[in-house]
């Protein structure tokens, strides 16, 4: 009867055992075992700098730019009115910091007094420095300083005048060899008699301007 007993016991307690971890896989309330963090890095695209093409990314070569641009002039002294504006320029680099310029400047303005049209025509060579380098942003700024001829013809206009340019701009290639920009520009005047000959005040030449270029890059 002893034995029995013992058997018995034994028996239940082994389907305890037994049973206990099906009860523990099938139990709803157990929480899922946990994995170690997942990490989500963001990248954000920067843009190109202003030595790689917007359209294709490679770089552009160095060497010469020739562009042309248009715009608006105007005369700081009031001699004429807001007028059309054009620009050609060549440009040649020594460093990546310093170039070289050429440049022409026209324009096409009616005078303050209504007399008639002033076109206005000028040839300077300008010395350029670039503030940031074209690898270090999206754009490049610079700045530029020289000196060059100015003439004016139409009613009151002279042909010979000393003009001193001063400019700021900025610029960043477009395609492998297409290169845009904008530039505003000021032109102090000298020799600048822009009056008919019986003012006892007569106007100058001092003009500014703001242009867009668009040229290539070779």
């Amino acid at each position: 009867m002893i034995t029995r007993a013992l058997v018995a016991v034994g028996l239940a307690a082994s389907a305890t055992i037994l049973a206990a971890p099906a009860f523990a896989q099938t139990n709803p309330n157990t929480p899922p075992p946990q994995g170690p963090p997942v990490t989500v890095t963001v990248t954000v695209p920067q843009p190109p700098t202003a030595d790689r093409p917007l359209i294709k990314a490679v770089p552009r070569p160095t060497g010469y730019i020739v562009d042309g641009g248009a715009g608006v002039l105007g005369y700081l002294g009031g001699t004429g009115r807001i007028g059309p504006a054009w620009n050609v320029r060549f440009t040649a680099d020594f460093s990546r910091r310093f170039a070289a310029e050429a440049n022409y400047v026209g324009s096409a303005n009616r005078r303050s007094d209504d007399t008639g049209t002033l076109v206005y025509n000028s040839l300077d060579a300008d010395l350029r420095y670039n503030i940031l380098r074209a690898d270090e942003a999206p754009v490049q700024p610079y700045l530029s300083a020289g000196l060059g001829w100015a003439g004016w013809f139409g009613p009151g206009g002279t042909p010979f005048a000393l003009v001193t340019p001063v400019s700021a701009g900025v610029e960043r290639m477009l395609t492998e060899h297409i290169k845009i920009g904008a530039r505003f520009n000021l032109r102090p005047t000298f020799f600048d008699d822009l009056g008919h000959g019986y003012e006892r005040n007569p106007p100058g030449g001092d003009t500014w301007t703001m242009v867009v270029n668009l040229g290539g890059a070779f």
